[in-house]
């Protein structure tokens, strides 16, 4: 193995190395019961230089010998990135919906409605 290629996979193991110890933190929303993500700057930069960086590796001329291993890791980085953008735009709704059917009026005028939203609360990860 040459230099270069040894090289790029240590790059790989790196970025693997720097997620152990990534966690989500989870607060409780207000005065429900549900848990929402808050502080995801970190995790969110952290990922898309990874993305960055193994799209770099994949450009290299010395992939050949991990390039089964670096498409591996850019495909997990990419759920990782799809699953947190779905549940940021899910947790952005819910915020949104919470007030309006924690009203007593609200669910009076929608009952349906109210009953279906409150299936989705609460969350608690733990």
């Amino acid at each position: 193995m040459s230099s270069k290629e040894y090289s790029l996979e240590r790059s790989l193991e790196k970025m693997d190395n720097e997620w152990n110890g990534v966690a989500l933190e989870c607060s409780p929303y207000r005065d429900s019961e549900t848990y929402i993500l808050k502080g995801l700057e970190e995790v969110q930069m952290l990922l898309d230089d990874h993305i960055i960086k193994t799209q770099t590796i994949r450009g290299s001329p010395y992939i050949k010998p991990i390039e089964e291993r670096c498409l591996e890791w850019e495909k997990k980085l990419r759920l990782v990135q799809r699953t947190l953008d779905e549940w940021v735009k899910c947790q952005i709704t819910w915020m949104y919906l919470f007030p309006i059917f924690g009203s007593e009026d609200i669910m009076q005028q929608m009952p349906k409605e109210g009953r279906r939203f409150k299936v989705t609360t609460p969350v608690n990860p733990l």
